[in-house]
């Protein structure tokens, strides 16, 4: 019998029952809706139940209605989580009521030390990651327990012994605590770790596999398309594979471009306007070209979406995303991290610092300060990095800082500066492709052309 499989399995376009008002019965839809079965096959009910009462705080799995991500969203996490104690369960003939302070800490303690299957000198998982796995998992037993009857089941002096530790933040001055259930098993808040942004030179290492992969020029076509939306609109996975032919569109026949993207990780769906250098749409556009011939010989397939499959074309999964610059990281030899959302933490860096550089703030406080006060400011700020929270907008603008407290440097503006870097990038890779033999010199004098007079139009974009 298979123990290491996954216990999360998933029902496809199910309808749950939510409310009755004014005679009429209220239900919500899910077109993934994740169920958790014992290793054995048979359903595990208490799990199940639990997800049903879940579902009614998680009501919508998707932010656009279309579920690519085979991890069933919100949901479909936590069902991941809790599987890893109901696995253990399994294993200990336990049942989940009759789980004792130190089987959860031994459960801790093994999942602290479960070992990486691609790197056998690191652990699996970063200690954030255990101690959300832990508190989601105290959860379902607290839930278990009011089951059960026995409502202090996890509490302070229950069967599983838990605390509550209060985390203090200080923002603009004024301090701010907050309550989380811990246990004395989970490891120290302040191991946690913060992924770093990717680096330029690494940008440019996956840019030049991409260009020189033995793949077809569909795929070739792709990456490249890939990582200039990820580069240059801060897109999450699920956001930039729900990018769509048409917001391209629009965007390109606007004088200065505003790509809508749909925000993910909100209550509801939500629709934002990132500015793009018309420059950017140059690798998309040649990609648009290759997608059509693909399109032609799926016809059943016609949909909207960018980034599609080139064997079916069908839409491209969240999770292909994360593959394709992946495979490109090898291919590119880079040995340290190089992930999709780390181009989400270099967008939002560099963001801040030209807007710091351009509204000459000299403190991270000042630019708080302009958060906080100056609605249009924030409103502007968040609406280009998606982000909900002004809190969470802090951890991007603490690194900023990180190394200088004052930056002071004269530019003409964010748009400016980006601009005429990324005119630079491209008139030098133009140049290399045609000394390389891969495009003709008149291809070459045609393309640099064009290229000028769109960076001439966007340096337009701000100045009166």
């Amino acid at each position: 019998m298979k123990t290491n499989s996954s216990l999360v399995k998933f029902l496809h376009n199910v309808e749950l029952f939510d409310s009755v008002s004014l005679g009429k019965t209220n239900t919500n839809s899910y077109h993934r809706f994740p169920y958790i079965s014992w290793p054995n096959g048979t359903p595990c009910l208490i799990a199940n139940l639990y997800l049903l009462h879940l579902s009614t705080k998680y009501k919508q799995i998707s932010a656009d209605g279309r579920i690519q991500d085979s991890k069933g969203g919100t949901l479909g996490q936590y069902a991941s989580h809790i599987s890893q104690l109901l696995r253990q369960c399994w294993i200990k003939q336990v049942d989940p009521f009759h789980i004792d302070d130190h089987f959860f800490e031994n459960f801790i303690i093994s999942i602290i030390e479960e070992l990486s299957k691609t790197r056998a000198d690191k652990p699996k998982r970063i200690d954030q990651s255990t101690r959300v796995i832990g508190r989601e998992c105290l959860k379902f037993l607290k839930w278990v327990g009011d089951f059960h009857g026995d409502p202090k089941f996890v509490s302070p002096k229950g069967t599983i012994r838990t605390s509550i530790e209060q985390v203090i933040s200080n923002f603009n001055g004024q301090h701010k605590v907050t309550s989380a259930e811990t246990h004395h098993s989970f490891p120290l808040p302040f191991r946690e770790h913060t992924r770093d942004p990717i680096p330029e030179h690494n940008i440019r290492r996956l840019e030049d596999a991409a260009e020189k992969s033995n793949k077809s020029d569909f795929i070739k076509a792709r990456d490249k398309a890939l990582i200039t939306l990820l580069k240059h609109t801060g897109a999450r996975r699920a956001e930039a594979a729900s990018v769509t032919l048409k917001a391209i569109r629009d965007a390109q026949l606007m004088k200065y471009p505003m790509l809508n993207m749909i925000t993910v990780k909100r209550g509801e769906t939500y629709i934002r306007e990132v500015p793009v250098s018309a420059i950017a749409f140059l690798e998309i556009k040649e990609y648009i070209s290759e997608r059509q011939k693909i399109q032609k010989k799926h016809p059943e397939q016609k949909n909207d979406y960018l980034f599609i499959s080139e064997t079916t074309g069908t839409p491209l999964a969240i999770e292909t995303h994360t593959k394709n610059i992946s495979d490109l990281r090898d291919a590119a030899h880079i040995s340290e991290q190089a992930c999709a959302h780390m181009f989400r933490h270099a967008f939002i860096g560099n963001l801040f610092t030209l807007l710091i550089e351009r509204h000459k703030f000299n403190s991270k406080d000042e630019f708080e300060e302009a958060l906080i006060n100056d609605e249009v400011f924030l409103k502007k700020v968040q609406e280009w990095t998606g982000h909900k929270s002004l809190r969470s907008l802090r951890t991007y603008l603490q690194k900023v800082f990180k190394y200088e407290e004052g930056v002071n440097k004269t530019v003409e503006g964010v748009h400016e500066s980006q601009t005429l870097k990324l005119y630079q990038e491209k008139d030098d890779a133009l140049f290399k492709r045609m000394k390389e033999g891969k495009i003709s010199p008149d291809d070459y004098a045609q393309k640099r052309g064009e290229l000028q007079e769109l960076r001439d139009r966007e340096l337009s974009r701000y100045r009166k």
